[in-house]
């Protein structure tokens, strides 16, 4: 009796029907819900609607993608080494996971291929340039397979377009890792794929139709150099419960001279402990203000500096508090400043190294020519004009200054526009200072490449896109050199 017992005990055990949970890739309204929380920086909102996901759908595998977007944002925003640190293991865990699930779904290689994406680009902020480049290299194979097996899925031509983009406007420095990998590009291609997927969204997820917008309003941003269309992206954005939103808009605004749309955002940004913290958007708010010359741009400085945990535009927060101290009038808390330009931040990225650079000098801007900088960079074109009226290359006492001079005025000439006399000051900014290692002969040259481009005329355009690249310039290098390599792109 009791073996009987034992027999049907083990039947019952091995032999009854066996339930499995099939594994998908379901981008349903909770995902879709927990994603826009994640591009709001609203992340504890976002794990909630992901629990909830995981409690209906357990084999739903598309949440894993989220909290690696998640991830991927938070090591963004704060550059934190530690953090990265802590999270960097997450990748291979959402990447096995990812792979247990339909081999023959267009969202198996393409998921793979975007978390790769997305840990290229975090390792870029830590100077992990290999394995970066290796993980582009991976996601570019995904994707293009991914393309021909299921042609018709058009968020591949979303992720292949900004590839195409980026590939295309490597600086000379780190064509390197490029050639190796065997990555090429092209700007204008890139950009028309991903305007295909966005004139023809079909059903597709809305989280990928908001992503390529993002995406595209900075390509065109950066790449394009076309200012207006940039803004006609970004500028209805609702900032008012996105963090994400404000900060692009902001970043759009800054960029393309709209500074008092850039205060309006960031003073407006939503706040409160529910959205990750993001100190960044002081220091844009410091630099706006600092744009329209208000006395008061040093508290936001000071406020992104207490938060910031990274290394990146600590040197440029410190050489921006010097200028307005200039400004005010205070030389010596100028001289402060700049010493601690020495001491903190690293001099990795292009603003951060020019910081290094004048404070190393020891020579202070000049006072004029710096309010005229300030005002132009943030659209003030006629209030920054009046800042060099009646004055000459005479007025200015050093070769810096004269060349600045003359940079200045072209620059402002051209932005109001006026490019036929903003020609003449690029042409002696470039005489005056082809020669020396500051910026303004490299970006003059750029500046008429962008001109000649405009007007047609490709073979001056070149001249000038080569000239830039040719400069001595120790200043802003990677970011002219990038933006003469993609004019040169474009004008093929």
């Amino acid at each position: 009796m009791r073996s009987r017992f034992l027999l049907l005990l083990l039947l019952a055990v091995f032999c009854r029907p066996l339930v499995s949970i099939a594994a998908t890739y379901e981008v349903n309204q909770r995902c879709e819900d927990a994603m826009n929380m994640v591009m709001a920086l609203r992340f504890d909102e976002a794990k909630k609607i992901i629990a909830a996901e995981r409690k209906a759908n357990p084999g739903n595998l598309f949440p894993y993608y989220i909290e690696n977007t998640m991830d991927i944002i938070s090591i963004y925003i704060s550059e934190e080494e530690a953090r990265f640190d802590e999270l960097e293991p997450h990748k291979d865990i959402y990447l096995s996971k990812l792979k247990s699930g339909d081999a023959s779904s267009p969202y198996y290689l393409y998921l793979q291929a975007e978390v790769n994406i997305q840990w290229a680009f975090a390792r870029l902020k830590f100077e992990e340039y290999l394995n970066a480049f290796n993980e582009i290299k991976r996601a570019y194979g995904m994707l293009k397979d991914n393309d021909e097996d299921f042609p018709d899925f058009l968020p591949n031509q979303k992720s292949l377009g900004m590839l195409h983009c980026l590939f295309g406007a490597i600086p000379d420095q780190y064509k390197w890792g490029a050639n190796i990998l065997g990555l090429s590009g092209d700007i204008d291609a890139g950009l028309k794929e991903m305007r295909s997927f966005l004139d023809k969204p079909g059903d597709f997820p809305q989280i990928f139709v908001q992503e390529t917008t993002l995406y595209y309003a900075f390509l065109v941003l950066y790449l394009q150099k076309d200012y207006n269309k940039a803004w006609n992206i970004v500028k209805d954005l609702d900032t008012r419960n996105n963090m994400l939103f404000c900060f692009c808009k902001a970043s759009v605004a800054l960029r393309t001279g709209r500074c008092d749309a850039a205060i309006s955002t960031l003073q407006s940004r939503p706040t409160g402990n529910n959205y990750f913290p993001f100190p960044f958007m002081d220091f844009m708010l410091g630099l706006a203000k600092t744009r329209r010359l208000d006395s008061d741009a040093n508290r936001y400085f000071e406020s992104f500096l207490v938060q910031f945990k990274g290394k990146n535009y600590i040197k440029e927060a410190y050489q921006k508090m010097g200028w307005n101290a200039l400004i005010a009038g205070d030389m010596s808390r100028y001289k402060f400043y700049m010493e601690r330009v020495k001491l903190y931040g690293d001099a990795v990225i292009d603003d951060d190294k020019q910081a290094l650079l004048e404070a190393e000098s020891g020579i202070p801007p000049n006072v004029t020519l710096l309010k005229a900088r300030l005002l132009f960079d943030g659209g003030y074109y006629k209030t920054a004009i009046g800042q060099l009226e009646g004055l000459s290359t005479d007025n200015f006492k050093s070769d810096k200054d004269k060349t600045e001079f003359t940079y200045r005025a072209g620059r402002i000439y051209h932005e109001s526009g006026n490019p036929e006399k903003a020609k003449g000051f690029y042409a002696a900014t470039i005489k005056n200072g082809g020669k020396l290692p500051y910026y303004y002969a490299a970006s003059a040259a750029l500046q008429l490449g962008l001109i000649y481009e405009h007007e047609g005329n490709k073979e001056k355009a070149a001249y000038y896109y080569n000239a830039c690249l040719n400069m001595p310039n120790k200043e802003y290098e990677t970011s002219l050199d990038s933006q003469a390599k993609a004019g040169l792109n474009r004008i093929k």
